[in-house]
């Protein structure tokens, strides 16, 4: 009894579980090979000029996260540093996400429900081995929030990094509103907003100052003018994004040439109607008002800056998807039954990455450890719960024989 109450405490401990999860996503890596894609080059050669010393903002994208990367090529001088670097911000996910969630919630289990998830999202970690920037945006994205809810004045950083890596890390404002010092000098309170934003504008004027414009991310032929849309194209945006986020179908209407395996789903459609519920129902899952409106605010923030621009697609909306998870843990904490349904789903985006670059990367088996790993580590949670899990089944039974609705 001894022995099983200590794998018990064991298997219970937040950072061993998230050591486990970790750990599967490595294993999932050396499934895979590196596979740069065009937006790499531009990254890539960022990162080597800088390495000279010369800040070069006219070589097209969004060099945020490139800005760390820089280090290891000092280091390696290797030709796929930048990729190297999305590697090791991928396997910091899990981490960041159990950061954000204990910080945000006050709880373990939000930490670990966050970790599981966003373990099991590959377009949010393992997207990198194409040189995408994913990765590190999600990491510099999960960690501002527990940085904010720590009242860490490092917040500052991540955060804008996170605005130059994408823009649509803006939509953490709300949060960072929420969680700002409740202190009577200004510079206490709003320092850390003020600064964060100070990053992506002092970024704005050196590129404007170095190509006479600003230079819409990887795309060259976009600036600050011809980067927005007309209404017709706003509504088929809005349009899409709904497809695309409760439905694993896609034809990028739009753009038909953006149709494709990676833009299918890379999130399960449960936590964005469980998130949607929860904001619709606010009174039942946020007892503060405040956490509610920053909630809304940033997925609206979030996902409508993306209906204003050129594309819609799943990498430009994870802020707002982010932060739209992340009002879907109350809901799934107080109805738990749901949990076996998100897991399942969130497996389809792990079929659909293999399906996109199964040549490209040469993916072997051992690319699904991750989502084995998150799998086995939620079976001994039914196990360890059984009787609980039990209860709540003949809670929901009874209350269909009586009527109860």
């Amino acid at each position: 009894m001894t022995v099983d109450l200590s794998v018990c405490r064991i298997l219970t401990r937040p950072w061993f579980l998230v050591s486990l999860m970790t750990a599967g996503l490595a294993l999932s890596m050396t499934g895979a090979s590196p596979a740069p894609d065009r937006d790499f080059f531009f990254y890539q050669r960022f990162i080597e000029m800088l390495a000279t010393g010369r800040l070069d903002l006219t070589i097209p994208g969004f060099h945020g996260s490139d800005l760390l990367a820089v280090p290891w090529y000092l280091f390696s001088r290797s030709p796929i540093a930048e990729i190297e670097f999305q590697m090791v911000a991928a396997l910091l996910v899990p981490l960041s996400a159990y950061l954000a969630g204990r910080s945000f919630f006050r709880g373990k289990w939000e930490g670990i429900a966050l970790a599981g998830i966003f373990t099991m999202m590959p377009f949010y970690s393992l997207i990198g081995l194409t040189g995408y920037t994913a990765a590190a945006y999600t990491v510099l994205m999960l960690l501002t929030v527990a940085g904010a809810c720590r009242k860490a004045f490092w917040t500052w950083v991540t955060w804008g990094l996170a605005m130059t890596t994408k823009p649509f890390a803006v939509a953490l404002l709300p949060i960072l509103l929420l969680k700002q010092p409740q202190a009577q000098a200004w510079i206490k309170r709003y320092g850390v907003i003020i600064l964060g934003l100070l990053i992506p504008l002092v970024y704005a004027a050196i590129q404007y100052f170095q190509a006479g414009r600003l230079i819409v991310g990887v795309h060259p032929e976009l600036d600050e003018s011809t980067v927005w849309q007309g209404p017709v194209k706003v509504l088929l945006n809005i349009a899409y994004a709904l497809q695309i986020l409760f439905s694993v179908h896609n034809y990028h209407y739009p753009n038909p040439a953006g149709t494709g395996h990676e833009n299918l789903l890379q999130t399960t459609p449960i936590l964005v109607f469980l998130g949607l519920f929860a904001l619709l129902y606010p009174r039942e899952y946020f007892p503060d008002r405040r956490t509610y409106l920053a909630l809304l605010a940033g997925v609206v923030i979030g996902l409508g800056m993306n209906a204003f621009i050129a594309t819609m697609n799943h990498y430009y909306m994870q802020a707002g998807v982010l932060v739209l998870i992340f009002a879907s843990i109350p809901v799934l904490k107080r109805h738990p039954l749901w949990a076996p349904f998100v897991l399942a789903t969130l497996h389809f985006q792990w079929f659909y990455f293999a399906l996109q670059f199964a040549q490209r990367m040469d993916i072997t088996w051992l690319f699904f450890a991750a989502p084995a790993v998150v799998d086995a580590l939620f079976f001994v949670w039914v196990l360890m719960h059984y009787q609980s899990i039990l209860h709540q089944i003949g809670l929901t039974l009874r209350g269909v024989k009586a009527g109860n609705w």
